[in-house]
């Protein structure tokens, strides 16, 4: 580990949520960081005080760390980053390399998704559909229907972020010109779905992103989760995951949220099949050779972003 008396100049800082490192307990667990150890040689790490882990970096300018899961750990560390002195990175590309689930009306699993919009989920009013029982029955007396949830009433700001679209749709491009994997196990499990998008190959798009610390599952929720969405004005979700409105919370605060993209793979979908319990879905859904394929598909369309990025 360096200790530079200069700052380490980043042209691409990639910022995955987790490593198996992260977790403190015996377990065979997907890795969203050391995939991309193997692909650029990060020969050089620095420690910055408040970040999840140290900032590995090549000696041409790309930077990786976890950030660490939860929208709290992401802001953290991007926030420790932006204000080091052992780091310059006024000039760099951020880019969120991870995975995500997916609703399966709009996503298939190996996907790669590019978030045009961040959506908040967790800042919200929100009351147990049992507490509005009587409510809800009146007003669906008189046709209308109503979520138990509604916008912060005293928000100081409403909780979206639109990324730079010109920048999204360039990555967009850069990544489709990518060779996507798939698996007999990916496509045995997303053929178990009904969806037309769910049954499709994995290709590269673009889409909101729903960011929230609850890792809520079920299509009656999924309800709730797309009208908080339509609240905003932010088109249908496309992806859901932890770390994002941190991390463009922080890029903001810095004045560099027009140089953030976030990249996540499908690997789950955030409903049970037609006959499927929500707890098997919940916990039997994310299939390890699908993991393995999706982070694949990630490093491949991630990295050649990074190059355009770096021939830009």
């Amino acid at each position: 580990m360096t200790d530079a008396t200069e700052p380490i100049v980043l042209d691409v800082l990639l910022l995955p949520a987790f490593a198996a490192d992260d977790f403190d307990f015996a377990k065979d667990l997907p890795d969203e960081f050391e995939l991309w150890r193997e692909s650029y040689e990060f020969e050089e790490s620095v420690s910055i005080p408040g970040a999840n882990m140290p900032l590995y970096y090549t000696d041409d300018g790309i930077g990786i760390t976890s950030t660490g899961m939860g929208k709290a750990d992401a802001a953290a560390t991007v926030t420790a980053i932006l204000a080091s002195p052992k780091i310059d990175s006024s000039e760099a590309y951020f880019v969120t390399v991870g995975v995500a689930g997916s609703p399966p009306d709009v996503g298939t699993l190996g996907s790669v998704f590019l978030a045009d919009d961040i959506v908040d989920w967790d800042r919200k009013h929100r009351w147990s559909e049992r507490d509005g029982e009587r409510e809800e029955e009146r007003k669906r007396e008189k046709g209308k229907r109503e979520m138990p949830l509604e916008l912060l009433s005293y928000r100081p700001y409403d909780y979206v972020y639109h990324l730079n679209g010109e920048l999204v749709a360039d990555a967009r491009r850069a990544g489709e010109s990518v060779e996507l994997l798939d698996s007999p196990g990916t496509e045995a499990y997303r053929n178990r779905y009904s969806q037309v998008a769910a049954r499709k190959k994995p290709s590269v798009e673009v889409g909101t992103t729903l960011c929230g610390d609850e890792f809520w599952h079920g299509e009656a929720v999924a309800e709730q989760a797309q009208w908080l969405v339509d609240q905003y004005d932010a088109g249908t979700y496309a992806t859901t995951e932890m770390e994002e409105m941190g991390t463009a919370t922080a890029l903001d605060r810095f004045g560099l949220l027009d140089r953030y993209l976030s990249v996540r793979g499908v690997v789950n979908f955030d409903r049970p099949y037609d006959g499927q319990s929500i707890r098997d879905s919940l916990h039997d859904g994310v299939q390890a050779e699908t993991f393995d394929v999706t982070l694949e598909n990630v490093r491949r369309v991630g990295s050649t972003i990074v190059e355009e990025l770096r021939d830009d």
